[in-house]
């Protein structure tokens, strides 16, 4: 389930790296809705299958003032998506209790939220990026951010999707195929917490196992899809 949540801005100011703010004011809302579910959510290292996008903010009405992000605009939009519709409606439901809410410094009103339609995901898509893409690999006991130009991007891409697919439905994808041809692509360094994390936007085409693609449309593409990462759209 795909969501398009539309806020009035009330308090304009937000840290420029405000992933985590974000994501907890989505963890707590959840929790307010169904409290077991945001219990599963909080086990470490699962996979928790929901990602959601930066804040659009309409014609980037705003200013970059040191490390905070002023917005100029009234409004901002959240792109959220899950492909368990239990997180949806419990976040939505949360939402609706109480639509007054704080993240970090700013402060917004949910004014809408509308239930967006997905695209049928074919073999050959055409992805753009609404939240940065992160993928990592271990080197010597060491943790490294990939960007595309290295090979291993591209392999632990594919193999991030095929372990969320088995967790998520308990069996091997029908194919395991994919590729993924970058057509453009704008490096990132965004802070969660207090570690910087290198990753990219991207449109790019892919082509491959339709079950994969399908689910990298509707929980993320990459790894930290919780905290912001990952979130695409289909184009062209």
């Amino acid at each position: 389930m795909r969501l398009r949540i539309e806020f009035d801005v009330v308090g304009n100011v937000i840290d420029i790296n405000y992933n985590y703010q974000v994501a907890s004011f989505i963890y707590r809302y959840i929790e307010r809705a169904n409290p077991s579910l945001s219990l599963d959510l909080h086990k470490p290292n699962v996979f928790k299958f929901f990602t959601f996008s930066r804040i659009d903010i309409p014609n980037k009405r705003f200013e970059i003032v040191g490390d905070k992000l002023v917005i100029k605009s009234d409004k901002v939009n959240l792109y959220f998506s899950t492909p368990k519709i239990e997180i949806a409606e419990s976040f939505v439901e949360g939402l609706l209790r109480k639509p007054e809410v704080k993240v970090g410094g700013a402060e917004f009103v949910v004014s809408s939220v509308k239930v967006l339609r997905e695209h049928e995901i074919g073999d050959k898509v055409r992805f753009a990026t609404l939240s940065p893409i992160s993928v990592t690999t271990l080197r010597d006991g060491r943790q490294y951010d990939l960007y595309p130009k290295d090979a291993k991007f591209y392999e632990n891409l594919r193999t991030n999707l095929i372990k969320k697919f088995v967790v998520l439905y308990g069996r091997y994808p029908e194919g395991d195929d994919l590729k993924v041809r970058p057509l453009k692509v704008k490096p990132k360094r965004i802070k969660v917490k207090n570690t910087h994390h290198r990753c990219v936007e991207m449109v790019f085409d892919a082509e491959g196992s339709k079950e994969l693609l399908e689910l990298g449309y509707k929980a993320g593409f990459g790894e930290r899809n919780s905290m912001g990462f990952g979130m695409v759209k289909v184009v062209g």
